[in-house]
């Protein structure tokens, strides 16, 4: 798609993250258990799109199970840290007990389909949102780091990744030519993607430099590699699920958000980041 972006959607975008980001954000400084529902929320309501797209293309995912399994898996990721056994015990509960709702259903057919569609979905959304809580209560796990630190560093996939898509977009508007993935997502372009990597690496070192401020934790290098990581990753998660609304043969994931689609639509890159900058944290830099 070339030419400028379209005003109309540009300002609908816009009004929409001016209510929705002041929220999410007052959940991100309170952090503790509002943090988690916040995150658990959006989870449920993130697999309640994904469950209506399985839907769309014929499967019968059991829908209520899986919301439910949603809200539970970003506790259940936290609770982990504490007792590592307990992730995959629930998981183990979780595909039993999707297929023994399933099995009782006198009406159900596609035992293999609905259990695989139900538990991926809910596990995909739920514990990819479910590192933004780990991200949250990494000074929780660190001696003498501040709590409030965690908000900052829940900020950095986010800023990164918003980054990311808002150049994408609007490079791929101004100069696209050549398509990244058409099969997938006809919209996207390689000359946007290469733009989005190269400002996403650049904006990387001012924001850790900005957290450094508080509390010295990454380096130059850090900074190089942050960027490169999210800058590949965040397309990553936006294709995953541009190939999910194809098959489905849906535009967006819902109409929930005005101007963006639905939440699967506005944090699907987020879906992959926030897991990838949590895993550098917490393996490379913590």
């Amino acid at each position: 798609m070339t030419g400028g972006a379209p005003r109309e959607d540009v300002l609908r975008r816009l009004a929409t993250a001016a209510v929705l980001v002041p929220l999410f954000l007052v959940a991100v400084v309170l952090g503790g258990l509002w943090f988690l529902a916040a995150v658990m929320a959006l989870s449920a309501v993130a697999a309640w799109e994904f469950f209506g797209m399985a839907a769309a293309r014929g499967y019968r995912p059991r829908a209520v199970a899986g919301i439910g399994l949603a809200l539970a898996f970003p506790a259940a990721l936290e609770a982990s840290t504490r007792r590592p056994d307990l992730l995959p015990a629930f998981l183990l509960a979780a595909i039993f007990g999707v297929a023994m709702a399933h099995l009782l259903d006198p009406e159900a057919d596609g035992a293999i389909a609905s259990v695989a569609v139900t538990v991926t979905g809910a596990a995909w959304v739920g514990l990819s949102f479910g590192h933004l809580v780990l991200l949250r209560e990494v000074p929780s796990r660190t001696p003498g780091m501040p709590d409030w630190f965690g908000a900052l560093l829940v900020a950095v996939p986010i800023l990164l990744t918003w980054a990311n898509d808002t150049v994408a977009y609007f490079v791929g508007h101004r100069w696209g030519r050549r398509r990244l993935l058409p099969r997938v997502s006809p919209g996207k372009s390689v000359e946007g993607a290469l733009g989005a990597l190269i400002a996403t690496v650049v904006l990387a070192f001012p924001v850790l430099w900005a957290v450094n401020v508080w509390v010295r934790l990454f380096d130059p290098l850090d900074a190089l590699a942050v960027g490169v990581l999210i800058g590949v990753a965040a397309p990553c998660g936006d294709l995953v699920e541009s190939a999910f609304k194809r098959d489905a043969g849906v535009k967006d994931s819902s109409r929930l958000i005005p101007g963006h689609g639905g939440v699967l639509d506005r944090f699907d890159s987020l879906l992959v980041t926030a897991p990838v900058f949590y895993y550098y944290v917490h393996w490379i830099v913590h």
